[in-house]
C-alpha cells in the first residue's frame, strides 16, 4: 500500500514535469530547430497548427526561465512565417468558401498571430517591470517593434472579419508604443523580418492607426489586404507630435484610451495624446491617382503587381475620403431616421432574377406580416434587433397569418432608413454569403416591386448577428433575356438574324436620364462581347463596356448601342 507521503511525492514530481517531453522542443534553440527541421512538408495548414500548439504551450509555461526562451520564441516566428504566408493568401484569394472552412482558417491565422504577440508582449513587460541588468536587453527594442507589428496584425484580421477591434487590444498597444517612447528607442530603425527595409516602432505603430482609420466596415479583406501593404511604402510621410496643432494636425490617438485613433475636435490636455497630419500623405496619394488616370500601370507605381487600375484609383478615392481633414471629408448623402419596418430581402443574382421574374408574371403575393408587429415580435425587436426564428415558428403555430415564401427570401426588420437605404442588424449565424458587396433585392410588403439593393457596411456583433448598411440602388431593374451575337447565318426575319443567337442568359437592365447599364453573372461578360435583347417590345444589339462594380456573383456593366 502507497503510503501518504510516496503520494504526495509522487504528485509533486508529475507537477514538475507537466508539459515537459524528452524531446522537448522548447527546452533550447537547438531542439527546437532540430524539431522544426523534422516538421513534415505539403500540408501549410497542418505544419502551421503543429507551430501554434507549441507556441501554446511556450506561453502557457511562461513561468520557466530558459536560457534560449527568447531564442525559442524568435525562431518559431520566422520559421511559420512562409506557413502563415500560404494560409493568409488562401483565405484571401478564395472569398466564396462556405462558413466552416472560412471560420477554420480565420482561426488559425488569427491564433497563430495572437500567441506570437503575447509571446513577444510578455517579454517587453518584463522588461519594462525590471531593474537593472535584464536578459536579452540589447534585443528589447527589435521585439517590441515585432509585437507592435503582431498586434497591427490581430486587429487586421478582425477587420478582415468585420469584427470590432476587441478587449484591451488597443490598450496593449498604446502601452508597447509607450515604452519604446520612454526607453528611447521609439525612432531606432530595425530590420523586423529578412528581406524587409527598416522600420522603427513609431512608423509601425502609425502603419497601424491609419490602417484602421481607412477601414469603415465598407471595404473587402482583399482591399484591407492591399492598404496594409500600400502604407508599408507610404507610412514614411508621418511622424507624430505629443502637442496638437490644429492647422497641421489632423488626427489623435489618447494613449490611456481602449480605442483607435480619431479626428482632432477638442484635444484634452490632461491626456496623454499623440497627434499627427496627413498632408503629405494626401499629396503622396492625389500624385498617385493622377498618373493611374494618365495610363501609368499600378504595379509601376507600388500597387503590389496584382493591382487592377479602376480597383486602385477607387480605393485612393475612398482613402483620400477618410484620411482627409473633417472639412473636406464627404458628408452624408441623406440623413437616417429610426424605424421598425419588415422588408423581403433576396440574395445572389440567380434568387433575385427569380423573385423580379416572379412579380413580372404574377401579382405581388400578401405579406405574411400585417404593418403591426405583434407583442411577441416586438420584445425580440426590443431584445436582439431582429424577429428570432423560434418567435416566428412559435407564431405560425398560433395560426398567425402566413403565406410561404420561396426559400430564397427573408424578412428583415430595418432599424434606420434614409433617402439611400436601409440600416438593419440580422441574424448572420448561417449566412455564409454576408459580405461588402454582397448584391440584394429589397422590397416592402406593401410593395409591387424590388429594388436592387449592395450591402456596403458590415460589422459583425458577435457569432450570432451583424449590423449591416444597405445601400439602394434608384434605378428600378428590369429583366431582360440576353443572346450572345456569333457569325450571322445570313438568313433573317423581320431585319433580325434569329440563328445567330445562343442560349439565353439572364440580366438586369438599369436605365436613367444619364446612363444606361446592365448587372450580370460575372461568367457571362467579355469586355467588348455583343449582344441582343428585346427592351420594352424593342430589340436592341448591344456592346457590353468596362465594368463600372463587380462583386462575387456579379458585375455591372455600361453598354453602347451597336451602330449599324
Amino acid at each position: 500500500m502507497t503510503s501518504l507521503a510516496g503520494k504526495f511525492a509522487s504528485g509533486i514530481a508529475r507537477l514538475t514535469n507537466l508539459g515537459k517531453r524528452d524531446d522537448d522542443p522548447l527546452s533550447s534553440l537547438k531542439a527546437a530547430s532540430r524539431w522544426l527541421d523534422n516538421l513534415p512538408v505539403g500540408d501549410a495548414f497542418k505544419c502551421q497548427q503543429t507551430i501554434l500548439e507549441e507556441l501554446r504551450r511556450f506561453n502557457e509555461n511562461s513561468t520557466e526561465a530558459a536560457k534560449d526562451r527568447l531564442g525559442v520564441l524568435m525562431l518559431l516566428d520566422e520559421k511559420s512565417r512562409d506557413l502563415q504566408d500560404t494560409l493568409v493568401r488562401q483565405y484571401l484569394r478564395n472569398p466564396r468558401m462556405s462558413r466552416p472552412v472560412e471560420s477554420q482558417l480565420w482561426h488559425a491565422v488569427y491564433g497563430l498571430y495572437w500567441e506570437i504577440a503575447r509571446g513577444y508582449h510578455a517579454f517587453v513587460l518584463n522588461f519594462a517591470r525590471g531593474s537593472g541588468k535584464i536578459p536579452h536587453e540589447n534585443q528589447i527594442p527589435l521585439v517590441t517593434l515585432r509585437a507592435i507589428r503582431f498586434f497591427g496584425q490581430l486587429l487586421k484580421w478582425r477587420a478582415v472579419r468585420y469584427l470590432g477591434p476587441g478587449e484591451k487590444l488597443w490598450l496593449r498597444l498604446h502601452n508597447l508604443y509607450r515604452i519604446a517612447e520612454n526607453e528611447g528607442f521609439l525612432r531606432t530603425p530595425h530590420t523586423a523580418c529578412a528581406g524587409e527595409t527598416p522600420c522603427t516602432c513609431e512608423l509601425a505603430y502609425l502603419h497601424i492607426l491609419m490602417l484602421h482609420l481607412a477601414n469603415s466596415g465598407t471595404l473587402y479583406p482583399r482591399q484591407i489586404d492591399l492598404v496594409d501593404r500600400w502604407l508599408c511604402q507610404w507610412r514614411n510621410h508621418l511622424s507624430l507630435d505629443t502637442r496638437a496643432d490644429t492647422k497641421r494636425h489632423t488626427f489623435a490617438v489618447d494613449l490611456s484610451a481602449d480605442h483607435g485613433p480619431r479626428r482632432i475636435r477638442k484635444p484634452e490636455s490632461d491626456k496623454p495624446m499623440r497627434f499627427w497630419g496627413t498632408a503629405a500623405l494626401l499629396d503622396k496619394l492625389n500624385a498617385i491617382a493622377g498618373e493611374l488616370r494618365e495610363g501609368a500601370p499600378a504595379a509601376a507605381l507600388g500597387l503590389t503587381e496584382d493591382a487592377r487600375t479602376s480597383e486602385s484609383i477607387d480605393l485612393l478615392n475612398h482613402l483620400q475620403q477618410h484620411w482627409s481633414p473633417l472639412s473636406s471629408r464627404e458628408q452624408r448623402r441623406a440623413p437616417r431616421v429610426s424605424v421598425k419596418r419588415l422588408i423581403d430581402v433576396a440574395q445572389g443574382f440567380n434568387a433575385i432574377v427569380g423573385q423580379i421574374k416572379s412579380t413580372t408574371t404574377a401579382a405581388p403575393a400578401a405579406s405574411p406580416y400585417a404593418s403591426d408587429i405583434d407583442y411577441s415580435e416586438a420584445d425580440d425587436i426590443r431584445v436582439y434587433g431582429f424577429v428570432t426564428e423560434r418567435t416566428r415558428e412559435r407564431n405560425s403555430q398560433l395560426g398567425t397569418p402566413a403565406v410561404r415564401l420561396s426559400s430564397n427570401v427573408e424578412r428583415w426588420v430595418m432599424q434606420d432608413e434614409s433617402a439611400c437605404g436601409y440600416g438593419a442588424v440580422i441574424e448572420s449565424r448561417d449566412k455564409d454569403w454576408l459580405r461588402v458587396g454582397a448584391l440584394l433585392a429589397l422590397k416592402a410588403p406593401d410593395a409591387a416591386d424590388w429594388k436592387l439593393g449592395v450591402v456596403r457596411r458590415l460589422s459583425r456583433l458577435g457569432d450570432n448577428s451583424s449590423s449591416v448598411g444597405i445601400e439602394i440602388m434608384p434605378m428600378e431593374p428590369r429583366l431582360v433575356m440576353l443572346y450572345d451575337v456569333i457569325a450571322s447565318s445570313g438568313y433573317k426575319v423581320d431585319g433580325w438574324d434569329n440563328n445567330s443567337a445562343t442560349q439565353a442568359k439572364a440580366g438586369l437592365w438599369l436605365e436613367d436620364a444619364s446612363q444606361s447599364s446592365l448587372i450580370i453573372d460575372p461568367v457571362n461578360y467579355a469586355p467588348g462581347k455583343i449582344v441582343h435583347t428585346k427592351i420594352m417590345g424593342e430589340r436592341r444589339q448591344l456592346t457590353l463596356g468596362n465594368p463600372t462594380e463587380r462583386s462575387e456573383g456579379w458585375i455591372r456593366v455600361s453598354i453602347e448601342p451597336v451602330k449599324d
